[in-house]
This record gives C-alpha cells, sequence and structure tokens, in this order.
C-alpha cells in the first residue's frame, strides 16, 4: 500500500466515534521553565555501542513548558487530576532503528500543582504498544491508542517533587525495575492514576507540557490518506489521523487529543529514556550540535570521563541524576570551544548504583546517559 500524507486540519472532527465535552475555555500560569530536552528522534553520525543512552521528546529546541489548567467550572489540570476525573495521559513516540533497536528503561517527566506531604496517593508510570486501527466511519480511522502495558513504576504523589505551594517542578527521571523488552517503531509514555476529584483535598497535581496550539508534528504524526491501489488512484482512499498524545477518560476509553478531546494542541512533558540494543554498528547518536561518546570507565568507582563533542561553541551544563529522579550535582562549563571534549565527574562519595547524566547545551541540544558506579 502507499501512502500520500496531507498537510491540514482535520474539517472532519465531528465525525469522531466518541464525543467531544461540553467546549470550556483553558487558562496557563505565567510560571513556565524549559526542559532542556529537544526532539531526539533516530540514529545519525557516530558509531552506536551497546549501552548508548537517549531520551526521546516531541518538544521542540527551546519550547518553553507550562501547566495548562481548566476553568469554567472544568477545575485541575488539562493533563492532571480533573473534575472530568480523568484518568491516563499518554504521548506516542517513534524510535528509527534503523540500525538497531532499543528498549525504555525509564521516563523523564516534569509535574506542577499542589501536594500535601502526608498525601497516600500515587500514579503509575507506563509503556503502552498500539492497538490497531479504530475505525470511525467506511473511511476514517485512527492509527494507535495506548494499548497493553509494556512496563510500570508506581510512584507516590510526594515523590514527584511537588511541594504545597508548587506551580512548575523541574524535571525529573523515574526508573523501572527491569527494562522493557527490544522496541523498534511506535510506542505510548505516559502515566495512569485513580482518584475522585472530589476527595483530593488538596492533592492536585499536572504534567506540564507546551502552551495548547504548540505540539510539533513529526511526519507520522500528520493527518494521511492511505491509498490500496496506487498514488493515481483517487476513488479508494481511508484517511488515517495519528494518534499522537491522548487522554483516557473515567470510563477507560483513550481519546485523541486534537481531535477527540477538546481540540488540546500540545505536547506532554513525559519522556522516555531508552538504551540502545542490538547494534548493527551502523550511525548513532547525534543531537544537531552535541554528540554524545558515553563515559568511561563504566561502571565507576572514584570518577568517570564524559565525552562528547560539539560543532558550535556553547555553554554546556551537565547533571547527575539518581534512579529516583533526584538531582545530586550540576556544573557549569562557559564558551566551550567546537571540538571533542573530556569533563572527569567525581563518583567517590555515589554509593554502588545506576545514575543518569544529562548533557545540555546552550544552543537547545541535550541527550542522557546511564553509568554505574561500583565500590
Amino acid at each position: 500500500m502507499k501512502k500520500t500524507f496531507l498537510l491540514f486540519v482535520a474539517a472532519y472532527i465531528s465525525t469522531s466515534c466518541f464525543a467531544q465535552r461540553t467546549a470550556h475555555t483553558y487558562a496557563t500560569p505565567t510560571q513556565s521553565i524549559n526542559s532542556g530536552l529537544p526532539a531526539t528522534t533516530g540514529t545519525t553520525s557516530r558509531t552506536t555501542a551497546v549501552g548508548d543512552t537517549l531520551t526521546l521528546t516531541n518538544i521542540a529546541p527551546l519550547d518553553p513548558l507550562t501547566l495548562i489548567q481548566y476553568v469554567s467550572g472544568a477545575t485541575g489540570f488539562v493533563a492532571g487530576t480533573n473534575s472530568f476525573n480523568d484518568k491516563g495521559f499518554a504521548e506516542r513516540y517513534y524510535f528509527n532503528g534503523s540500525d538497531s533497536s532499543m528498549k525504555v528503561i525509564g521516563v523523564m517527566a516534569q509535574f506542577g500543582g499542589k501536594v500535601s506531604a502526608t498525601s497516600t496517593k500515587s500514579i503509575n508510570f507506563r509503556v503502552w504498544n498500539l492497538t490497531t486501527p479504530v475505525t470511525v466511519t467506511s473511511t476514517i480511522k485512527y492509527e494507535g491508542y495506548p494499548k497493553d502495558i509494556l512496563n510500570t513504576r508506581n510512584v507516590p504523589f510526594t515523590q514527584l517533587g511537588v511541594g504545597p505551594t508548587a506551580i512548575t517542578d523541574t524535571m525529573k527521571a523515574f526508573s523501572f525495575d527491569t527494562a522493557t523488552k527490544a522496541l523498534n517503531g511506535a510506542f505510548f509514555i505516559g502515566y495512569d492514576m485513580a482518584y475522585d476529584f472530589s476527595t483530593l483535598s488538596g492533592d492536585t497535581i499536572g504534567l506540564a507540557s507546551t502552551a495548547n496550539g504548540h505540539r510539533t508534528i513529526p511526519a507520522f504524526h500528520v493527518l494521511y490518506t492511505l491509498n490500496p491501489d496506487s498514488l493515481a488512484d483517487t476513488t479508494h482512499r481511508d484517511t488515517i489521523i495519528n494518534v499522537q498524545n491522548a487522554t483516557q477518560y473515567a470510563d477507560g476509553i483513550w481519546h485523541e487529543n486534537y481531535t477527540q478531546n477538546d481540540s488540546i494542541f500540545n505536547d506532554l512533558a513525559v519522556f522516555p529514556i531508552v538504551i540502545i540494543a542490538n547494534p548493527t554498528g551502523l550511525n548513532s547518536i547525534v543531537k544537531n550540535n552535541l554528540s554524545l561518546f558515553g563515559n568511561f570507565p563504566n561502571p565507576a568507582t572514584n570518577s568517570t570521563n564524559i565525552k562528547f563533542a560539539l560543532t558550535q561553541n556553547a555553554d554546556v551544563t551537565i547533571k547527575l541524576i539518581d534512579m529516583a529522579g533526584r538531582e545530586l550535582s550540576r556544573a557549569n562549563y562557559k564558551s566551550l570551544a567546537v571540538g571533542t571534549h573530556t569533563i572527569a565527574i567525581p563518583t567517590n562519595e555515589l554509593p554502588t548504583g545506576n545514575y543518569i547524566y544529562t548533557i545540555q547545551t546552550s544552543t537547545g541540544d541535550a541527550l542522557a546517559g546511564q553509568m554505574s558506579v561500583v565500590k
């Protein structure tokens, strides 16, 4: 079958197989924060090694994150606890594994809201595969909602980093106990929870996102037609709507956020941390100005060296994060020149275990790596 991609806004939103909610408006808090983790979707420019780790995102470089709130009676957060009692929120990702497959070892997410120190509520971070196409009409289908749970981790509200008066917290890492099986292609990352909005007692959380209307459109997220015969055939043509992000309503049914859920057009701040598996020796991984060569020795005892390269002069920030998502250290390097750099990171005071380091440049690029410490 051949595919013809049509870059247009769907005029047939009303044809959804699920009714939209009563129209209402949104409020966006003025405070925003940049994730520092621009989109990284593929395999280019350097030799792959087993254990290469990167973070995939759909958010464009320097696109600030914020919390979107429902107003006009529908209180709470669009991607969080709200009076609709929405259960889940998922973002679709795609790994172009032309030279390898990958496993999801954790997520990075950024939450805001307010949480009581005595809260007993929790969320479940999930990895899902996709459903087969869901038919709307004889010519319109939705391609892929979250389906089977491939991995999960339960996290209490109190460990999301949101305090009793917080608005937007920083990005944090949350690891799974074990990695998913090797994946290649599309999958969903997100979270779900059980709650009753009327009895939240102030524990109102939300997942940060880009502002409404700021959703990026990778090729696999556009609306396109699937022609079963040939590009010249205009008689038999089905329209496929790729589900980029979705909300699970209180009844357990998933809805595509733009065409089925109040025309919400944004990207969610929940990113998979993946580790490269089964490489065949082709190229990976570079993000524009930044190349990450990993760290050595790995595992480390007293120190490790993080090696990376720049194609433009840039300021560089290296953060070390434990597997519970806590930032342990941060080092800033001003005006690093074009070329390869090796930065020594002390590990002598770290207990045995696994850690994540992130490298962020002032030109808007970032990559993540995983390292181990042994004593």
